[in-house]
């Protein structure tokens, strides 16, 4: 069997011939871009063959390994830069976890009452006890002199200790990209640690579709396997951190999309892929640690969040749980763009949400240097006095672009008429002078279509006549999303008071950037702000809080989804949303 090394990492994997390269990097634990699910088309997994009979960059989804070699991965499949922040509300009225001192009465002649019956009264329960904890449970109180401390999860009996000690819960929000887990002391709220890494699924392709349908042509529940092993790993990094035992962690609330819930969940993703596009499972799910695959207390609880429609999931869902209930007083606009876009809009009790399919852009995808905000990526754009200048994140030397520097970038190719208002790249005669005077020898060509170089290094980073048009659809998918809902609430974008910008993204992103490429209408300039992690605040929330939880099934029952592929209006607005 030939070997596979990886000298950098210090790995080597042994593979039958014939395995595709990138079945070997997977194998060996580690990942590669591969944002068009192995298909060769993105040329993103990409990597340097350093020895054998075939070295030099290779595609490793179209790779065979046939001998022996060593590889070098790409720098840009570091992890990037995660947005862990968000408004740090908690919500201790109704907790999931609580740890009681009591004495249970001990047994004497003449009495009939059982041993549970006895704990039950003595902490007020209606419930049974699980036989897990009553198979032993006289022997373990008779040691305890029928005194000790009860953990007691949503009501329901979870563990006996002799001591009154802290107890924990977890917050996740599994994203397309990222995965967040937060630590939490389940009696003071206080956020203890929290960990994140990219998703692990990313190397099976960067949008849903691709893991989707890659679910539902392989059996063996790979991706399943990876985001339930994603979530441990980050449980006993926190842990870890907190210098805490996973024994004493009680409850997890899991936030994520549709899709992501259904893959982290086990359930076949086939009707999310098939019309009419819909979920199989949208209610909360409430899971034992051993049923969802996370070695917490065995007796504690998971709850997986509902889903709204097929997809606008659970993270769209903690998304609202976050906000304070009087936030949608005025009329309001909540964007989480990522691969797929959420949008609701409302004022009142009369909320309405769609998703739109804005791609993987905005994550670096489908840009030809394109990457994750991690060190080397340019962030941020602007042109002073008819110069174009750029940030990187790390101050490093650029090595891609990540999505807020995409959008900062398309602005100030359109102030300089580099780039025109249709999207064309144009020939410097139509530039602005000083532009056509400082930069037209950076007009190049890449792969058959014109790109303009960022520096003067004709190997450098570039932005490509396609990277335009990948960037003119996804806004036009989100433009026209926020064109719809204005249409069911019979307003207009003007008529919106404020616009919430969630995620990763939104959270980086130049809002004036957006407004003047069309992402957002440029009426709404001035009205945005970003509100970090929604979504995992969201799942803190109910990570803590019973009555949390109950709303989010609530707020999943009472938000209306809008169809945009139905409407009538979709393909008008969206060829109108085409130009910056």
């Amino acid at each position: 069997m030939p070997q596979v090394t990886f000298p950098e990492e210090g790995l080597s994997v042994s593979v039958s011939s014939g395995t595709l390269l990138i079945d070997a990097i997977r194998g060996a634990g580690l990942s590669v871009d591969a944002p068009c699910g192995g298909r060769g088309q993105c040329r993103k997994c990409a990597v340097l063959v350093l020895t054998g009979s075939a070295p030099g960059e290779q595609l490793s989804c179209q790779f065979p390994v046939t001998e022996d070699i060593e590889v070098r991965l790409p720098r840009t499949s570091m992890t990037g830069h995660i947005l862990e922040a968000g408004s740090g509300r908690a919500d201790l009225s109704s907790p999931n976890v609580r740890s009681v001192d009591a004495s249970v009465s001990a047994p004497k002649i003449g009495e009939s009452d059982s041993i549970c019956k006895r704990v039950r009264d003595a902490l007020g329960l209606s419930g049974p006890i699980p036989l897990s904890l009553s198979a032993n449970l006289c022997h373990l109180l008779k040691k305890m002199d029928f005194t000790g401390n009860f953990v007691l999860v949503r009501d329901r009996l979870a563990a006996i200790r002799r001591k009154n000690m802290p107890c924990y819960a977890l917050a996740y929000d599994i994203g397309t990209t990222t995965v967040v887990s937060y630590l939490l002391d389940a009696a003071t709220g206080r956020q203890l640690s929290v960990s994140s890494m990219l998703n692990p699924q990313a190397a099976y392709g960067a949008d849903v579709i691709s893991r989707c349908e890659y679910d539902t042509s392989h059996e063996k529940k790979e991706l399943t396997s990876l985001i339930r092993s994603a979530l441990n790993s980050l449980m006993l990094s926190n842990a870890k951190k907190a210098g805490i035992s996973p024994e004493d962690i009680f409850f997890a609330a899991i936030v994520g999309n549709t899709c992501m819930e259904h893959l982290y969940l086990g359930v076949s993703t086939e009707s999310l892929i098939s019309a009419p596009y819909l979920a199989t499972v949208d209610e909360a799910q409430v899971l034992s640690p051993a049923e969802a695959g996370l070695s917490i207390n065995p007796g504690g609880q998971v709850t997986v969040f509902p889903s709204i429609s097929g997809f606008v999931g659970g993270d769209t869902v903690g998304v609202l749980l976050s906000l304070p209930e009087n936030a949608f007083r005025q009329m309001t606009l909540v964007l989480d763009i990522g691969t797929n876009g959420e949008l609701v809009l409302g004022q009142g009790t009369r909320l309405y949400t769609c998703s739109t399919a804005a791609g993987p852009a905005f994550e670096g995808a489908k840009i030809a240097c394109g990457m994750r905000g991690a060190d080397g990526a340019v962030d941020h754009a602007s042109v002073k006095d008819g110069e174009l200048t750029f940030t990187t994140v790390g101050g490093l030397s650029p090595i891609g672009i990540c999505g807020s520097g995409l959008i900062d970038l398309i602005r100030c190719l359109l102030e300089l008429k580099i780039v025109s208002s249709r999207g064309r790249l144009e020939k410097p005669s139509k530039w602005l002078p000083e532009a056509a005077a400082r930069y037209s020898g950076r007009l190049t060509e890449r792969d058959g279509v014109s790109a303009f170089l960022l520096t003067d290094d004709p190997k450098g980073i570039y932005l490509s006549q396609k990277d335009i048009r990948e960037v003119q659809l996804a806004k036009a998918a989100i433009a026209t999303g926020v064109t719809l809902l204005c249409e069911q609430m019979d307003a207009k974008p003007e008529d919106i008071s404020q616009v919430l910008l969630a995620g990763a993204f939104g959270n980086y992103m130049d809002p004036e950037s957006a407004c003047r490429i069309g992402l957002i209408p440029s009426c709404l300039s001035g009205r945005i702000r970003a509100i970090g992690n929604a979504a995992g605040e969201g799942a803190k929330l109910a990570a803590l809080s019973s009555a949390q939880l109950e709303r989010a099934s609530h707020i999943a029952r009472h938000v209306s989804f809008v169809e945009l592929a139905t409407s009538k209006t979709f393909q008008t607005a969206y060829v109108g949303n085409l130009n910056f």
